[in-house]
Formats: structure tokens, sequence, C-alpha cells
């Protein structure tokens, strides 16, 4: 097993800047020692051919210099942390210690052999002062002092010239005072040219570090960021590496997102990095690629492994984060690509997971499913369906079903639900659980539900004026309608249209939606409430909502799911009758104390009916009493029902 495939390597960390300036200083002072030399030997060279010189200091001034030099270039070699001091100690020393022997030569010996052999040596050692000075980190002191140096050789020239030894001094003295602190001053301003330069490369180095840092890493998490991870599994499959990506996604954090705000949905986010961090293997690579997506990178791809570590990121992101005073739940839908087993590059492999993640998503989230072709097979599908579904209104493949809510008991209709239905000519009936919730992915769902509306209140128009004007019209919304700012607007609009009152209207959400948990939506349910229209709550049982919060619902209307009323009677399991039976039986005394409205969904058998009628419940839907049948059929079935002739009263 390869751990270490995926290592972060797109590209070798930067050399530090202090390791390269020491670089850059090291060969530096191994020049100017190597000068230091040369201008010994000079100096040692003018003590032979000019009488008087006194050979012996020379040779100690030199020889003291040179151990200098070779001290500092080993100790910046080394990298000694005291090196900055050292320079400093040893220009600051030169410096005293050479001016000295210069103003000695100017204004106690006088002679003008001995000043031109102190320049001639002095414009060797001198001019190494400010280029140690430019090529290493120095003190301030240092740097003033070696600045300064060339305005006190002139100084010292001019005070020479007033003094009765420089009065009479050959002009080769003066030429030579001149040239040195020319030399010096000009030596001095390159020297604090290169230090600004060096200064801009430092500040450029590290502004190209800063960048580099951002351009790779999540502020957020400080995970590694998309771009990242795109470069580094093209590197992978490159190298032929086999590796596995593991593609997670959030459930449930855009509701902590909307109703906490941004501020509590960024900190969930650092603490599934935090978990995720401590969880990846060894060698794996961890990258946030969106708002709430995530993706693992490992470098093994053995089933078994893979499972093991998607199963541990399910479980442990399963577990609540305490974010301030809240207990805050979300899950993970794990979908898991490898390569080269699955794709053969690295887009490929994203895709895949993205696909298999999607897979959990359709099927109850919170879980992990590793790709396989029959996925493709059905992606390719919902693709196809997705295309025909954008023109499905306009080649009038949608239409609409109704279906009677009665009264228990009798069967007395008092309300018709609107069904949306697509018949295919290629695929023939796609039900609503299926292209529904393409519609919501793709964006649809907006032009379908004004659709929906529209054709219903219009059939609605209708049977009033047919003499059913005592039935109300439900219509199921989605709440990305909801969260449209002008939704209700638009539902005033249609109802104006049809001629039918608001109070005829009745609107079904599924349990699912938090009706006061974000603002648009809060918004458009007060809206709604205000104009007249009802509410309705469909499939309760199955989501998040719970008996103790009907109350802070603006609900007129609650809808038991067909999966409680099948187990009522269909069910094997006594324990499960009974809870189901409980379960019931609260939800009518609640609905009686809130003053709802309770239908029971997917009657199908009088047995049912019956249990119902015995628990307290007054009004339901189903088979019972009639399929959904579109509006050419829909008088007579009201008809019927208004006679009892599909139901009688001694069946229940």
């Amino acid at each position: 097993m390869n751990q270490t495939a995926l290592q972060p390597a797109i590209s070798d960390p930067p050399v530090p800047a202090a390791q390269a300036e020491g670089r850059r200083g090291s060969a530096a002072v191994w020049v100017i020692l190597a000068a230091g030399t040369f201008g010994h030997l000079v100096s040692l060279a003018q003590g032979r051919v000019i009488p008087g010189y006194f050979q012996t200091v020379d040779w100690l001034l030199g020889g003291v210099l040179l151990l200098w030099m070779l001290g500092l270039g080993v100790a910046n070699f080394l990298g000694w942390a005291g090196r900055r001091q050292l320079v400093s100690l040893i220009l600051l020393s030169n410096i005293a210690f050479l001016l000295s022997r210069l103003g000695i030569s100017l204004f106690v010996v006088g002679s003008s052999e001995r000043i031109l052999t102190e320049l001639a040596t002095l414009l060797i050692w001198l001019l190494t002062m400010p280029m140690i000075e430019a090529s290493m980190r120095t003190s301030p002191l240092t740097q003033r002092v070696s600045a300064a140096l060339p305005y006190v050789l002139m100084a010292m020239s001019l005070v020479f010239a007033f003094t009765p030894g420089g009065a009479g001094a050959r002009p080769e003295v003066w030429f030579g005072l001149f040239q040195l602190s020319l030399v010096c001053l000009s030596v001095m301003l390159g020297a604090r040219f290169i230090n600004s330069l060096r200064a801009a490369l430092r500040s450029s180095r590290a502004d190209n570090q800063a960048l580099s840092r951002m351009a790779f890493l999540d502020p957020l998490t400080d995970l590694k960021n998309r771009s990242y991870l795109d470069e580094h599994l093209r590197e992978q499959v490159l190298g032929g590496q086999p590796f596995t990506v593991l593609f997670l996604d959030l459930d449930g954090f855009k509701a902590i997102n909307d109703t906490l705000g941004h501020a509590t949905g960024d900190e969930v986010l650092r603490l599934v990095a935090a978990r995720l961090r401590q969880l990846a293997p060894a060698g794996s690579c961890l990258a946030r690629v969106s708002g709430d997506e995530f993706v693992l990178g490992l470098g093994f791809t053995d089933p078994l492994e893979v499972s093991g570590v998607a199963q541990q990121v399910v479980d442990d992101l399963g577990a609540p984060f305490a974010v301030g005073h809240h207990l805050l739940r979300v899950s993970a839908s794990v979908g898991i690509s490898r390569f080269p087993l699955d794709a053969q590059s690295a887009h490929d492999v994203m895709l895949r997971a993205d696909r298999a993640m999607y897979a959990v998503k359709r099927s109850g989230k919170n879980g992990f499913r590793l790709y396989s072709e029959h996925l493709l097979d059905q992606d390719e599908r919902r693709q196809l369906l997705e295309r025909e579904l954008r023109h499905a209104q306009a080649r009038g493949e949608l239409f609409l079903e109704f279906q009677p809510i009665c009264t228990l008991p009798g069967g007395r209709p008092v309300c018709l639900e609107a069904l949306s239905r697509w018949q295919h000519a290629e695929f023939g009936l796609v039900g609503p659980e299926v292209f529904i919730p393409i519609a919501e992915e793709c964006g649809l769902i907006t032009s379908l539900g004004e659709w929906a509306l529209q054709e219903a209140l219009g059939v609605a128009a209708r049977w009033r004026a047919a003499g059913f004007r005592e039935l109300r019209l439900a219509v199921n919304v989605s709440p990305l309608q909801l969260m449209q700012p002008h939704f209700v607007e638009m539902v005033a609009a249609e109802l104006e249209r049809a001629g039918v009152p608001a109070s005829a209207l009745e609107l079904e959400v599924t349990e699912g939606i938090d009706l006061r948990g974000r603002l648009q939506i809060s918004q458009s349910v007060e809206g709604l409430r205000a104009l007249g229209v009802g509410l309705s709550l469909d499939d309760f049982g199955t989501g998040f909502a719970s008996l103790s919060r009907l109350n802070d619902l603006p609900l007129q209307v609650v809808k038991i799911d067909r999966v409680f009323v099948a187990d009522l009677t269909g069910t094997e399991d006594p324990a499960r009758s009974r809870y189901v039976r409980t379960l019931i039986a609260a939800m009518v005394a609640v609905a009686a104390t809130l003053r709802l409205k309770l239908v029971a969904e997917g009657v199908e058998t009088p047995e049912q009916g019956r249990e119902l009628l015995a628990l307290g419940c007054t009004q339901a839907q189903g088979f019972l009493f009639a399929p959904s049948v579109p509006e050419e059929e829909l008088l007579a079935v009201l008809s019927a029902l208004n006679q009892n002739s599909l139901i009688r009263n001694s069946e229940l």
C-alpha cells in the first residue's frame, strides 16, 4: 500500500530568506577576504620600496584584519546567530583603526611619501567596509558610520589643508586624498543601492510567498483549495500513481447557514476541517473545494481500506458540533472514485466521485458509495431527463391530475389536490418523484410551479362554475418557490386571473422545510396568510417537524404520511403497529387542540379507513375513495362521490 503517493508535492518549499542571504553573504566575505589579502600584499610591496615604512606594523595590522575577515566568513558560513553583531564590531573597529592611522600619517608624521603610502593601503582596506556592509546585515549604527566615512575623509582633507604640513604637501597627496574620498563615496552610494535592491527583493519574495499561499490555501479552514487539488491530482495521474478521491458534501449545512448566519456556518466548516485533519491518513491530501464540499485524497485504492476511511468520515462528522450556545448536527454524503480503476484523468475522477456523492444524496444522505458504471447509466438518464424536461411544457407533455380528499365517514369530497404528471414520448409516464427533484436541481421548478398553479386554478374555476363551489384546491409548492421574492404577488395575480377566492386555495409544503428558519420563506408564508391562502404540511412524521413545533407554524392542515397509514394494517410487527396507532392518536389530539385539520394520505382499504376513524381522523385521501384523474373525468368522480356510489358508510 502506497500511503505517500498523495503527499503535497506540487513544488519544493522556497528556501528561507535568511538562509539565502547567509549564502550570499558568505560568498561576499570570501571575495572581500581575497581582496584584503591582495591589499595586504600591496602594502608589503610598498613597504619594501619606500624607505622607513613600518613593515612590522603592517604585518601585524594585515594579520589582524585577515584574521577578523576569516572569522567573519566562517561565522556567516555556519549561520552563527551572533554574526550580525560580529560584522558590526569588525566594521566599526576597522574603520576607527584605519581612520586613526590615516590621521596619524596626516597630522603627526606629515611626510608626503608616508601619506601616499597610507593612501594606497587605505584605498584597499577602507573600500572593503561598505562592501561588507552591503553584503550582510549590520546594526543601524554601523550603517550610519559607513555612510559617513566619505565625509569624514573629506573633513580630514580640509583640516589637513590648513595645517603647516598640509600646506606644503605635494600635489600627488591632494590628488590621492581627493581620489580616496571620491571612490569611497561612490562605493558607499553603490552599497546603499545594493541594500535598497536587496530590501526590494526581500519584499517581493515575501509578497510572492504570500500570494503562493493564498493561491493554494483555503483562507477559512487553512486546508488546500481547489486549485491545489486539481494540480496535485494531475501530477498524480502523470506519475501513474494510483489514488482514491473521497468527495464529501455536508448534509444540512445550508439550513444552519440560513437560520443561524454565516458566522456560525463558517465556524462549523472550521470544525469539520479540524475533524477531517484528525482522521485523514498519513500522506493523504485534504482540500476544501467549495462552500460545504471537501475532498480527501488517499494514496491507496483497496476497497476495504477506502470504505473504512469513508465510514470513519461519516461517523465522525455525524457527531454534534458545539458552536456557541448551539449543539449543531450535520452529516456527510461521500462519493468515492479511484484512479485508474474508475477514470483515466483527474477531471473524470473528480466528476465520478461527485456523481457517486449525489447518488448518496438521492438515496437518503449520510453515507458513502463507490462509483460504478451503474451510476453512470443513472446519471446519463438523469441528464437526458433534464434536457427533455426543459422542453416538456412547450411540447404539451405536462398535465395535471386531481385526487379528492374526503370526509371520514361518508367519503364526501372537501378538497382536490392537483398532481403534476409528465407523459414523455419515449420514457412514458414519468412520476413526480422523479422529475420534481430534477426540476429543483436545474432551476426549472419556479416556472413549472407557476404553470401548475395557473392550470390548477383554471380547473378550479371551472368546477366552481359547475356547482362545486365548496371544494378547495390544494397545490404543492417547492421551498425554492417560497424563496422567490415575488411569490406572494404571483399567487395573488393568478387568483385574480382565475376568479378564485384565496380562501379556496391551499398550498402544500413538505415537512422537510423549516417554515420559520429562513427569512424569505417566513416572509412568503406570512404574506400568504395575510392573503387568505391556506397552508398544509405534507408527509408529516418523516422530516424535521415535531408535534411540539406545530403550534409555531402558520398551518391549517397537517397530512399524515402514507407510510404510517400502511403500517396500521399492513405490518406483521405488532410493536410497529402499536407505535403507529399511538403516533396517529397523538397527532389527532394535537391537531384538535391546535384546531388543525388532519388528513391521512394513502388510504386504500376500508380496514384502514375504519382504523383511522376509530383513532379520530376525520379526513382521508387515497384509492379507497378515488385515484387521481384528469380534468375530463373529474366531474364524474365528484358526482359519484357525492352520491356515495364509490364508498358506503356501511363499509366503515
